[in-house]
């Protein structure tokens, strides 16, 4: 790993906040170290207040920003006086921390600090970096974690054990380093968590936090090595690095597992395939239900991902029915009055295939995606060098049920977006109507793939590639919307109905059609719509109208709530 470090530009930056904002960015853009929201960091400083006294600060990273994009307003500012007298208190629900941190802001529409606001605030430096860098937490899964970890950096760092999040962490910490002499130290390892490195100056505290995990990665590549000879000396062969394997997806049986979590979620799920040879590896690894059910890498990385995945063989039904009895147990067991999240999981590994990344949206299942990729690179690395050993159930139930997180359960609302997670597919028409009823549907939640031109498919093949894309790209196909009648449309039709018989109330809805095509699946409704409308394109004002009342008819179609009659919809 290397510093991103510039100093052209952090000469022009003449704040601690800009510098705090420079290098929050910088450890940001290394997903090594921070994915997705993960991490944090802060500076203090001093400032005048209302009356002209100086007042102690803590600029914190705030609740819902991401270190890679931050700005100065993504900083939450805190009365360090306040966070310090939190530290010395005997208990402090997190509820209560987090309305106590909020009341000692100078700036009340900043966002709410960090939940390791107060563990920041006791570490004697003006800038702290938190990350959760792979290497790290890595070497802290395996059951010798702290042993290697003294054997790398033996007295440099300080090893916290692994406690909650939060007033927890923050307590431990406070009473641990009574007698630490900080600057005798690089950092502290929090173990299966992260890294914390300070100094009062931002280069050298975000240059610390490089400097430490390049040297994990080094101790774990010297390991890996001596690995492999010993490997390859019993046997001959090198097993180092992932190996190239060749995979076969049968894409009408991922379209049938997008259908299946769907229903268990009670919503439309994009299903994303996840081909990356660490998730491939892990698939067609002989221990794969052993050691891919340990659990996460971090714990909140069970926020999205849950603690385990479900592992798919050839019977999804019953392999998805077995997780969900699981879930509930591994619910009832640890539950103290919690409301239960939904049962169904977030990401599946498909035995002898890939992983699969489950959500509501694309950006959530890319997520989930980059979140899986590190821990099976984590898991595979570890088993080499010693064995993954993640937390125990009851410590990630604590964390996937944390008061913090139930809070925003129970605030949150449902998203009344009436196509989220549906996947349509748009055919022909003039671009301006395509167009206009493309960008509506992705407006509702859709998952829009358009076919720009009658040539788009006018052969088999054609036909076959834009199926599949909807399959690769989304996980399957719930609509078809044929925007005229031409000759092309019955075969893209019998060519998308294998894959629509999976889909989510999946529809063919034909506009101004002479004759309607015949599905060879009940499952599939055809619907029929005329439209006073133009195939060519233009803008006059009978067009747009035509296409406003084509689009209200189109979205209303595809409602939940739409009765299909006989004689179809005329507008």
């Amino acid at each position: 790993m290397h510093s991103l470090w510039q100093n052209e530009i952090a000469e022009q930056l003449n704040t601690p906040l800009a510098l705090r904002v420079y290098t929050s960015r910088l450890l940001g853009q290394e997903p090594a170290l921070v994915l997705h929201g993960g991490g944090n960091t802060s500076v203090k400083t001093q400032i005048t207040n209302l009356f002209g006294e100086t007042e102690e600060i803590l600029y914190v990273k705030g609740s819902g920003w991401d270190l890679e994009t931050i700005e100065a307003e993504g900083f939450a500012p805190v009365k360090m006086d306040v966070l310090l007298k939190m530290a010395g208190l005997n208990d402090l629900s997190d509820s209560d921390m987090v309305k106590y941190q909020r009341a000692a802001m100078t700036d009340p529409s900043a966002p709410n600090p960090s939940v390791e606001a107060i563990l920041h605030a006791i570490i004697p430096f003006a800038y702290v970096d938190h990350t959760h860098a792979d290497a790290i937490v890595t070497l802290t899964n395996t059951p010798d974690g702290e042993g290697m970890i003294q054997e790398l950096f033996g007295k440099r760092v300080f090893v916290i054990p692994y406690v909650m999040p939060g007033f927890a962490l923050a307590k431990l910490v406070h009473e641990m380093t009574q007698e630490l002499k900080w600057q005798s130290i690089e950092g502290l390892v929090l173990m299966n968590h992260g890294l914390f490195t300070f100094s009062d100056d931002a280069k050298v505290a975000y240059e610390k936090t490089i400097d430490l995990v390049t040297e994990a990665e080094q101790f774990i590549e010297a390991k890996l090595c001596l690995k492999s000879e010993a490997i390859e000396e019993t046997t001959g062969h090198d097993p180092s690095g992932y190996p190239e394997q060749e995979i076969s997806i049968d894409l009408i049986e991922l379209a049938q597992i997008r259908k299946l979590v769907s229903a268990q979620k009670g919503a439309p799920q994009v299903a994303l395939l996840n081909s990356s040879l660490p998730s491939c590896h892990i698939a067609s690894h002989p221990k794969l239900r052993d050691i891919a059910t340990r659990g996460p890498l971090t714990p909140d990385h069970v926020i999205r991902t849950k603690r385990i995945p479900v592992i798919l063989g050839e019977d999804f039904e019953t392999d998805l029915s077995e997780y969900a009895s699981q879930y509930i147990e591994y619910f009832e067991s640890y539950q103290q009055g919690q409301t239960m999240l939904n049962y169904a999981p977030n990401f599946a590994i498909w035995r002898d295939k890939a992983a699969i990344s489950f959500g509501k949206t694309v950006k959530e299942a890319l997520i989930i995606e980059d979140i899986t990729n590190h821990t099976f690179d984590a898991i595979l690395t570890a088993q080499q060098i010693s064995r993954y050993q993640a937390l125990s159930a009851q410590e990630i139930f604590d964390v996937e049920y944390w008061e913090l997180e139930q809070a925003k359960l129970k605030k949150s609302t449902s998203n009344n977006t009436p196509l989220l997670g549906k996947v349509i597919m748009v055919a022909s028409g003039s671009d301006d109507v395509r167009e206009a009823l493309a960008a509506e549907l992705t407006s509702q939640g859709a998952n829009v793939i358009e076919l720009n031109h009658e040539q788009d498919f006018d052969t088999l093949d054609k036909c076959q590639e834009a199926a599949e894309t909807a399959v690769i790209d989304f996980g399957g196909l719930d609509n078809l919307i044929c925007l005229d009648d031409n000759s092309a449309n019955q075969l893209l039709i019998n060519t998308c109905e294998a894959f629509l018989e999976h889909g989510l109330s999946p529809t063919v809805l034909c506009v101004n059609h002479n004759t309607l095509p015949v599905m060879s699946s009940d499952t599939i409704k055809v619907l029929a719509l005329n439209c006073q409308l133009s195939n060519k394109n233009g803008q006059n004002n009978n067009q747009k109208s035509a296409i406003f009342n084509l689009t209200s008819a189109i979205k209303m179609m595809l409602s939940k709530e739409y009765l299909p009659s006989e004689e179809g919809v005329t507008v």
